[in-house]
């Protein structure tokens, strides 16, 4: 075999990867990390002084001396004196690394900063950011100048420009700022920025930005009948259609709209969670990273929601199918082995039963709205219903969550109704 790939001069894949084998070294005392580590910066010094322009020369006085770069002084440079020559060497290196920073871009501070937010936020939220880069910043003149030289004047017309370009609501708009606001407050954190010049800029809006209009009701939520054709859909697919990876998915899409959890809450939920009537939803399982994280979204915490019959029926549907199956029966609820149920597949068994049941194609969102919505026209109180859903903010509730499903018929009999 060996002789067959030297012929051909395939070089076979090594058998460890250099991660690997770096760790296995410093695990075993083979090399010291910190000694590495030096001889790193070692080697990015010498390259610095490999391209410092001025003659490095010792004194009378036995002192070290060079120039560096200095358009405020007569010639153009700036004298450095140390004691030693090591001192004036770090000396300079720290000059060189000063001004690197010190004329550094937006644009080149964007990476620096998303690798920052990555280890405090979620990869969806992650995904966001770059989205609004792209989309408000991408080429843009003004993330090619070093940032030091950003005058609020300019970024005020930048602002605004966006704003009138772009047509920007209240939500677009707080969208654009994020990027602008927390990367020049990470610079000012990184001291390449004294102060942030964005956080001075005013906009009026009430008179520039486009009025937030909410979306129509019926594109926001599953009606009555919607949702009885889903429940039909679903319960044809867990009996009669026999899928080996993903048969209790349709269980969950029903589960979500007898509970408003949302999809990372209804994969990662366990048996354990469930006592009596009631689910304590406390971990939340993310799909682009393929992690479970041991908290809900957002920061309203640990929540308690309520089991009706119908959603205590699934859970003993999906257990039952389990143990007649011999599949694990004890860890995640709708799963089919011991792993979350799969993001993906719960996302778009919603779009596959709308579009057999003939009706707008609405995403797994939409049924929380609709369970939200269904308890606003069942007179739940509010607080309550907060709680279930894991709002801290009752106008959130009700500024986003709060639609009509009825008919226009029958919004038409109930107006009448009301002033008869």
């Amino acid at each position: 075999m060996l002789d067959r790939v030297a012929a051909n001069n395939i070089t076979p894949p090594p058998l460890f990867t250099s991660d690997e084998m770096l760790s296995y070294l410093s695990e075993n005392g083979i090399i010291n990390m910190n000694d590495v580590s030096e001889m790193m910066q070692d080697s990015r010094r010498i390259s610095l002084l490999n391209k410092h322009p001025y003659r490095i020369y010792q004194g009378k006085d036995g002192r070290w001396r060079t120039y560096v770069k200095d358009e405020s002084k007569p010639h153009g440079r700036r004298l450095i004196v140390k004691p030693i020559k090591r001192e004036l060497e770090l000396a300079i290196c720290d000059f060189y690394e000063s001004f690197s920073n010190s004329n550094m871009t937006l644009e080149e501070l964007y990476p620096e900063w998303i690798e920052h937010k990555s280890l405090r936020v979620a990869s969806t939220t992650i995904g966001m950011y770059h989205s609004t880069w792209k989309r408000y910043y991408q080429n843009e003149e003004i993330t090619k100048v070093p940032m030091r030289t950003l005058s609020k004047l300019e970024l005020d017309d930048f602002i605004h420009r966006k704003i009138r370009d772009h047509e920007m609501d209240a939500h677009k708009y707080a969208n654009f700022m994020t990027i602008l606001n927390q990367g020049l407050d990470y610079a000012v954190d990184k001291n390449i920025l004294e102060k942030n010049p964005a956080r001075d800029v005013t906009v009026d809006r009430r008179r520039v930005l486009k009025p937030e209009l909410k979306k129509p009701d019926q594109t926001q939520v599953y009606s009555p009948k919607e949702q009885e054709a889903i429940f039909e859909i679903a319960w044809d697919y867990f009996n009669n259609k026999k899928h080996y990876v993903h048969q209790l998915v349709p269980l969950a899409v029903m589960f979500m709209f007898l509970t408003g959890l949302r999809v990372g809450e209804a994969c990662a939920i366990r048996y354990d969670d469930v006592k009596g009537n009631i689910l304590t939803v406390c971990r939340f399982y993310r799909g682009r990273c393929d992690e479970i994280v041991d908290h809900t979204k957002g920061t309203f915490g640990d929540r308690h929601v309520v089991l009706v019959p119908k959603a205590v029926e699934l859970i003993e549907t999906a257990r039952r199918f389990q143990i007649e199956n011999g599949l694990p029966s004890d860890g995640y609820i709708f799963s089919m082995d011991d792993n979350p149920v799969d993001h993906e597949a719960l996302k778009k068994a919603f779009g596959r039963y709308c579009k057999q049941a003939g009706i707008p194609n609405k995403s797994s969102h939409k049924a929380r709205k609709t369970y939200i919505s269904t308890l606003i026209d069942g007179q739940v109180n509010i607080n309550t219903i907060c709680q279930q859903v894991g709002h801290r903010d009752p106008r959130t509730t009700y500024r986003s969550y709060c639609y009509d499903r009825s008919t226009s018929e029958e919004i038409y009999g109930a107006i009448c109704d009301a002033l008869s």
